[in-house]
């Protein structure tokens, strides 16, 4: 049997390059994919940077850990940085010599916003020499990179969190990779940041581990990275690049299992009557199943290993290029290692599973023929529909059906997984089913060019409608492409346009903003100044975190006590509620919120007067009242607190509201003279609404475009196998036509109107799972966002269509015109 099916791959080369391709594609795919994402969780970090000279480090504990209502304790990673306990801070003093790190935000004046300031007595534990100048010394110098251009003696400006203030630049020191650093003299550090970050000392570590017990984390070694500014950004990064590349992977294996599963099934099918001859001449079922999957073990295996090398390849460039693109820590890539060696091993096997699970139904439909009754067949597909497919498409059916019927009934919290799992659902269900409809589109598609002159369109729709199992298979990866890039990009669309629209809503009573430019945030002193401003009234806004365990969820957590959960916050003055903001408030009254309260969302499943204990992103406990409950957001903002909880984040925003009578055009101009010289911006409200969260917009258009990119591709690979495979064997067909008195521009007219026809039957099923699956997602936002809209996906769909379709007519025009290269007698006297 090995002998046959390696005589039979060698032989049919050709039918099998298009299940070679697809299968190599996918795996290596999953490789790259696989490669990458294993980088993100053990890709060995850059090593210490700012602590690289220090021999012990101390900092505060980076998590928040709480009792766990199981037993035990639940543990996340705090938001914001904690200060050392003073008591730590004396234990450790008292083992040796002790160096105070603290970090904070500073920035020369057109400068970077990631810079970080620092005491000047810790920069050499960094690597930090002067260039030129000399160390900081009292209240009004600083030392700045060489890279900066500010020379000795220079006069710059600095923001901190407190405002700007003018410095004398006494020295320089070469940059290095892993900050931008600006430092002050010790007293002026401790007077800017009275929070220690970090200690230095030269103790041993095992004495200092002994004096700082659990109130702190002694690092040593590689370990001291930790304690880097940008490690928690780093951290934070490489979650994002898991996120999407898991995305990208998951469309990935769903779009690889539909091309693969039916390029090995359409390619068995082409050779039933080969399979048939082969029963006639004594092989029993058993052995024409096992030659079928031979077969598919051996594509599978060469397919595999191309896919491996092809992936182990690409994936260092795949990390390059996210690095380059700023989505990846600049340090980040690949290496190879005893764990790739295991997942790539992993990938070579599920290439070859995923081949003989695609060959697997087709082999057990070809072994239950009869050879008379396959031997008489005639090329018309009548058994295109069988019960585990009727089976599989039926429940399919239902569960998408089911998903959109049931998001209107669950907590907004769970309508982003259900938007994301019907597109699938109901792909998966026109797909299986799609033989069942195809002769009803391909009739009603052709229907206008009945009645035209000529045969021409009588041919096309025959030979779509009697080849139902070739159309299903040319579809089925259309109607994949299509409507999964549509849906995605419909989901994503219409949900950051709900976010704009509840955001406008939100902030509808406010005539202006201000919001930071190339700055992290507001300095108190701008905020100060702007809510200062005659006639008008102002609402500041600080970002924040919130962690807490919420209450009882009938769907997920009935009896509660369920797990840790950090929830985005924000703080602001409860008289500016129901003034310049608005509260979608559903139970109690937001503006009396005062420090001992706050204002949730109805995701934390609470209610008006339930005590909550809740930590702020510092690890800071409070135990709080609500005093209201308002309706859950779209852009995530869980909790209203006032500006006492706002830690040491920077405003992200000012709405600035008229008073009766102010003059607009004057309290713009005086917004522009205040702000001049400074890292922010005043914009009227409506065009700071409109314009969104850009970087959001861009990361989901980035993640769609992989998405899309990857689908098209494959899509190209299983259109063209498919079509070339048919098209090859249709020569005896060509040759009659010819004969009959067909030209050769007839000919290929036809095939052309067949490809034609078969992209648009799957644009018609993509179409229908894009329109049912928006009209769910529709009624849903209804009730979160009045008046929200849904974005129609008219672009990608017609860019996705027309990929398809020049894909398909090359795929048939191609071997068309060189199988009429061939006189039509030599043909029809040729054997199959």
């Amino acid at each position: 049997m090995l002998n046959i099916a390696w005589l039979t791959l060698r032989s049919r080369w050709a039918s099998f390059g298009g299940t070679f391709l697809a299968l190599a594609l996918g795996v290596a795919l999953m490789s790259a994919m696989g490669l990458v994402l294993a980088a993100t969780t053990h890709s060995p970090e850059r090593g210490p940077g700012r602590f690289a000279g220090a021999p012990v480090v101390v900092r505060a504990l980076p998590d928040l850990t709480v009792p766990a209502e199981w037993g035990g304790t639940q543990s996340l990673p705090l938001e914001e940085p904690r200060a050392l306990p003073a008591e730590v801070v004396a234990a450790v003093s008292a083992t040796g010599t002790v160096t105070v790190d603290r970090a904070f935000y500073a920035q020369l004046a057109g400068g970077p916003a990631g810079s970080v300031g620092h005491p000047w007595t810790s920069a050499a534990f960094g690597g930090y020499r002067l260039t030129a100048g000399r160390a900081p010394v009292g209240d009004g110098q600083i030392v700045v990179g060489a890279g900066s251009g500010a020379k000795p003696g220079a006069r710059v400006l600095v923001q901190t969190a407190e405002g700007q203030r003018p410095y004398t630049v006494a020295g320089t020191v070469a940059e290095l990779p892993f900050e931008q650093p600006v430092f002050f003299a010790e007293a002026e550090a401790a007077r800017i940041s009275p929070r220690i970050d970090a200690l230095v000392t030269d103790a041993d570590a095992a004495a200092v581990r002994a004096a700082v017990g659990p109130r702190g984390e002694v690092l040593t070694g590689s370990a001291r990275g930790k304690a880097d500014p940008q490690y928690r950004a780093d951290e934070s990064a490489l979650i994002g690049v898991s996120t999407m590349l898991g995305m990208a992977a998951g469309v990935g294996g769903f779009v690889s299992v539909f091309v693969v599963g039916s390029t090995f099934a359409f390619s068995v099918a082409q050779r039933r009557r080969e399979l048939a001859l082969f029963r006639v001449s004594g092989a029993t079922p058993r052995q024409v199943r096992r030659l079928v999957l031979t077969e598919a073990v051996g594509v599978g295996a060469l397919a595999s290993g191309t896919g491996v090398l092809l992936g182990l390849a690409a994936a260092p460039a795949l990390a390059g290029k996210l690095a380059s693109e700023g989505m990846a820590p600049s340090w980040f890539t690949v290496t190879v290692d005893a764990a790739s060696a295991v997942l790539l091993a992993v990938v070579f096997l599920l290439g070859i599973l995923l081949a003989v699970t695609g060959a697997g139904a087709a082999a057990l439909r070809a072994g239950r023929v009869r050879p008379i009754e396959a031997l008489r067949e005639v090329a018309v597909d009548t058994k295109a529909m069988t019960w585990p497919r009727w089976l599989g498409g039926l429940g399919a059916l239902a569960a998408g059906i089911g998903l959109i019927a049931a998001a209107p009934l669950l907590p907004p919290l769970y309508w982003a997984s259900l938007a994301t799992s019907v597109g699938p659902a109901l792909i998966l269900a026109f797909a299986l089913l799609s033989p069942v409809v195809i002769p009803l589109l391909a009739k009603a598609a052709t229907a206008p060019f009945a009645r035209t002159r000529g045969a021409g369109a009588v041919l096309v729709r025959a030979n779509t409608v009697t080849s139902v199992r070739r159309t299903a298979s040319t579809a089925a990866p259309v109607l994949i492409t299509v409507g999964l890039v549509c849906s995605l990009w419909s989901t994503s669309g219409s949900l950051e346009g709900a976010r704009a629209k509840e955001a406008a809503s939100r902030v509808a009573g406010a005539d202006f903003v201000v919001t930071p430019a190339h700055a992290p945030g507001l300095t108190r002193e701008l905020v100060d100044k702007v809510s200062a401003l005659p006639g008008v009234s102002v609402a500041v806004s600080t970002p924040a975190t919130v962690f807490t365990v919420p209450g009882p969820d009938a769907f997920a957590d009935p009896s509660g006590g369920g797990a840790l959960i950090p929830y985005s916050a924000e703080t602001v003055d409860p008289a500016a509620i129901g003034n310049v903001l608005a509260l979608p408030v559903v139970a109690g009254d937001a503006k009396k919120l005062d420090d001992r309260s706050i204002a949730v969302d109805q995701s934390w499943n609470r209610a008006v007067g339930d005590k909550v204990e809740v930590w702020m992103g510092d690890g800071t406990g409070h135990e709080l009242t609500v005093a209201a409950v308002f309706k859950t957001s779209t852009s995530g903002n869980g909790a209203v607190l006032t500006p006492a909880h706002a830690g040491s984040e920077l405003p992200r925003a000012v709405y600035v509201k008229l008073a009766a009578g102010a003059d607009r055009a004057a309290v713009r101009g005086q917004l522009d003279t205040l702000l001049e010289g400074q890292a922010a911006r005043a914009v009227p409200i409506a065009a700071w609404t409109a314009a969104g969260d850009t970087k959001r917009q861009d990361d989901a258009r980035t993640a769609l475009y992989l998405i899309g990119g990857i689908a098209v591709l494959y899509t190209g690979v299983a259109v063209a196998n498919t079509l070339v495979m048919s098209t090859r064997r249709r020569g005896r067909e060509f040759a009659l036509l010819r004969l009959t008195g067909s030209t050769p521009r007839q000919l290929l007219a036809m095939v052309a109107g067949e490809a034609l026809l078969v992209v648009a039957v799957g644009g018609l099923l993509a179409a229908g799972v894009v329109a049912v699956s928006l009209a769910g997602l529709w009624a849903a936002l209804r009730q979160l966002v009045p008046g929200a809209q849904v974005v129609v996906p008219l672009v990608p769909f017609l860019a996705t269509s027309a990929a398809c379709l020049v894909v398909a007519l090359a795929a048939v025009l191609v071997p068309a015109r060189l199988a009429l290269r061939t006189p039509a007698v030599r043909l029809t006297a040729a054997v199959d």
